[in-house]
């Protein structure tokens, strides 16, 4: 997509106005092209996911969010609509639709032009900001423009988080930019082998003092010894899950548990969500438009339903945990180039699982970044040394409950700092995201079957 760019993050030890400036610009625009593919004034009011907010929240969302966290700072002196801060301040985790209707019930969404005058009167009031705010460097997580960049990053998540939201609209509700463009799918689907992953040191966290922007969930440290396994050298593919639906995946309750049978028993789930079944055959929903099923692309599912196929494929068959996904990944070595993967608007999709040579890492797994997020065994955790940030103190705390599980990787609508080594992301097993997975099975006790483990190895303390 060469229309579609977006920059790496700036190292905040020794970046300049302007180039704060730009990326800043470039985030605000890259939103805006999703917003304005929406058709239709009332389509900003609809909620194509009972689990999310209308969609008018979001377009006021990022906004608010700068002007609550500058202001928390000292930064800028007063809120520009303090009922619009409140009101689009902040999002929503609900386990049900019902919960998320109660939270909600009360509020009066505003009429479409005053959001989007909102939303330019802080863009106006942002750049004149970036225009003339002294910068002193470096920008650590104690200084006060660490709330600038804690509201870039955040409009860079939301840009993913909307687009998830958009795809789920009916097609006459969006339309595709101009700019848009989708990889490619071949009929070759190339054979996916069980490899051998070497054992290794696991070194998870982000270092305190690191030049990029991090959350902090990302900080901390904790290291694990990772012992060899078995992995599938690529993401589950459409066609591979296609073989589970046809044999009756979905319908036999063996492969589910307990709550993920509740779930697809309610929601009456026969596969998965971006699937349609047209006489007899499958059709996928991309971003903006529909196609026949891209078979070589992966799958995109939420974590229950790849729960399911794992238990489907055979006793010991499971995801990858942090641990082992890191030593898979970086080995000993940290490499960082973004542009190696399908991050960072490379294509408008997922692609071709294999198709990208320089997405393959050392243990010979592809796609361990980008392309789709990768679901894990963990449940978010904290690592040692975790402390919340006091401008986000419930960005991730809250969410230590087991009920939400981790994702890594990035996806290829995946950007800024979210697209780095160390983002560490999570979301409820129900919900949906550019994710799939892969599956992996222990080598020493195969047959004994380890189900869904959270843990490989053994863990130091350091």
């Amino acid at each position: 997509m060469n229309t579609l760019v977006s920059n790496c993050p700036p190292k905040l030890d020794c970046c300049d106005r302007q180039t704060l400036l730009n990326y800043f610009q470039e985030a605000w625009q890259l939103e805006d092209i999703l917003l304005k593919s929406l058709v239709g004034e009332d389509t900003f009011y609809l909620n194509p996911d009972p689990l999310r907010n209308p969609l008018i929240f979001y377009l006021g969302h990022s906004a608010a969010f700068y002007i609550n966290k500058l202001v928390r700072v000292g930064l800028l002196e007063k809120s520009l609509n303090q009922d619009y801060e409140i009101l689009f301040g902040v999002g929503v985790d609900p386990e049900t639709p019902t919960e998320l209707n109660q939270a909600i019930a009360h509020l009066q969404w505003p009429d479409l032009t005053s959001a989007w005058q909102y939303r330019e009167q802080v863009l106006e009031i942002l750049t004149e900001f970036i225009e003339k705010t002294p910068i002193t460097l470096p920008i650590l997580p104690d200084h006060p423009l660490w709330a600038l960049i804690m509201g870039i990053e955040h409009q860079r998540i939301h840009i993913e988080t909307s687009s998830m939201l958009f795809r789920q609209l009916p097609l006459e509700r969006v339309k595709r930019p101009s700019e848009w463009k989708y990889a490619p799918s071949k009929a070759y689907i190339p054979e996916n082998e069980m490899l051998k992953v070497a054992g290794g040191i696991a070194k998870l966290g982000k270092a305190f003092d690191d030049s990029t922007y991090g959350w902090d969930i990302d900080y901390g440290s904790r290291t694990v010894e990772v012992a060899p396994f078995l992995a599938s050298k690529y993401l589950i593919t459409n066609s591979e899950f296609l073989d589970f639906v046809k044999a009756g995946g979905y319908e036999n309750q063996e492969y589910w548990d307990k709550k993920s049978w509740q779930w697809k028993t309610e929601n009456n789930i026969q596969h998965p969500k971006f699937w349609r079944l047209e006489k007899g055959s499958y059709k996928y929903r991309a971003q903006f438009d529909e196609m026949d099923l891209p078979l070589d692309w992966p799958v995109e599912v939420n974590y229950y339903e790849a729960m399911a196929y794992c238990r489907w494929k055979g006793e010991g068959t499971r995801l990858m945990n942090e641990a082992e996904y890191n030593v898979a990944t970086y080995g000993n070595g940290l490499g960082e180039d973004v542009d190696h993967y399908n991050l960072n608007f490379k294509f408008g999709s997922p692609s071709p699982v294999g198709m990208l040579e320089t997405a393959k890492s050392y243990s010979g797994l592809y796609d361990l970044r980008g392309n789709v997020w990768e679901w894990l065994s963990d449940h978010l955790n904290p690592l040692s040394g975790y402390e919340p940030h006091f401008l986000y103190e419930d960005n991730s705390a809250i969410f230590f409950d087991t009920q939400h599980q981790m994702m890594l990787g990035g996806c290829w609508i995946t950007n800024g700092t979210e697209a780095l080594k160390y983002y560490r992301n999570w979301f409820r097993p129900n919900f949906y995201q550019h994710a799939g997975f892969r599956i992996v099975q222990d080598i020493d006790n195969r047959e004994q079957g380890t189900g869904n483990r959270e843990q490989a190895g053994k863990e130091f303390s350091i």
